[in-house]
C-alpha cells in the first residue's frame, strides 16, 4: 500500500462592478518539498515538528523546485483555519488576505513556521484583476491524500471480451501500469472502453472498476497499480 499526498488551492478575487458581484478564482496544484514530505512522515510517528500554521504569500517568481526550503521573496503569512473532510481524506486550510497584500504577489506556499511544506507560483496579480480596496481575498488550500495498491484479482467482464472488472469500495482516481509505466485514461462509460486502449471506467453505484489494459492482455499477469481516495 502507498500513500501518496499532493496540494492545490484556490484563490478567489472578488469582483465587483456595477453589473456583477462575484469572484475570479486562481486554482492550480503546487509542488509538496522534501522537507515537506519529510514533515507529513514525521507528524505521523512523532511530535517533533509544529502542526502546520500559516498560508504564505511572496512576489518571487522562480518555479518551485523539491528543495525550496522559503518563498522566493516572501510578503505576507496568515494563521489559517485548518478542517479535515474524512470522505474525500482531505486536509482544508482556509484564511483572508486584505487584497492590498494580495495585489503584487505572484507566489504561495504552506508553512508549520519553520519548513516550507508546499510550494507554487502563479501570474501576478496585478490592478487589471485586483483593486486594493475590493476587500478580503479568501485562499483554500487542500492536501488530498490517496493511497494506491496493487491489484491482482481481475475478471473477464464478459466473455471473450478484452475488458476486466474488479471490486473496489473506495473511490478510484487513477490507474496505473506498473511495468509499462503508463497512466490510464479514465472514461465515462464502459463501451468508451472498447475503443480506447490503456483506459478504465469506475461505476460509482456498484463500485466495479472496468479496465482495458494498454497491450489488451489479461491485467493479473501485469502490474496493476489502483489509486484510491
Amino acid at each position: 500500500m502507498k500513500l501518496n499526498i499532493h496540494g492545490e488551492y484556490t484563490i478567489s478575487i472578488p469582483v465587483q462592478t456595477m453589473f456583477l458581484n462575484t469572484a475570479l478564482n486562481i486554482h492550480n496544484h503546487n509542488l509538496i518539498t522534501l522537507f515537506g514530505e519529510s514533515f507529513f512522515l514525521n507528524r505521523a510517528i512523532n511530535d517533533q515538528f509544529t502542526p502546520i500554521t500559516f498560508i504564505l504569500i511572496g512576489n518571487g517568481n522562480n518555479r518551485p523546485k523539491k528543495m525550496d526550503s522559503r518563498l522566493g521573496n516572501e510578503t505576507a503569512r496568515k494563521r489559517c483555519v485548518k478542517s479535515i473532510d474524512l470522505d474525500k481524506k482531505q486536509l482544508i486550510l482556509k484564511c483572508n488576505f486584505p487584497s492590498s497584500e494580495i495585489l503584487g504577489t505572484s507566489e504561495i506556499g504552506v508553512s508549520n513556521g519553520d519548513i516550507l511544506i508546499s510550494h507554487d507560483t502563479y501570474e501576478k496579480i496585478d490592478e487589471e484583476f485586483l483593486t486594493p480596496n475590493i476587500g478580503d481575498v479568501e485562499i483554500e488550500y487542500i492536501f488530498q491524500l490517496s493511497t494506491a495498491s496493487l491489484c491482482n484479482s481481475f475478471a473477464p467482464a464478459t466473455a471473450g471480451s478484452n475488458i476486466y472488472t474488479t471490486y473496489e469500495p473506495n473511490e478510484v482516481i487513477g490507474v496505473l501500469e506498473n511495468n509499462t509505466n503508463s497512466g490510464y485514461r479514465r472514461v465515462n462509460s464502459l463501451s468508451s472502453l472498447l475503443s480506447i486502449k490503456g483506459s478504465y471506467y469506475y461505476d460509482i453505484v456498484t463500485k466495479n472498476l472496468y479496465i482495458r489494459t494498454t497491450r489488451d492482455t489479461n491485467p493479473n499477469d501485469d502490474e496493476i497499480v489502483i489509486q484510491t481516495r
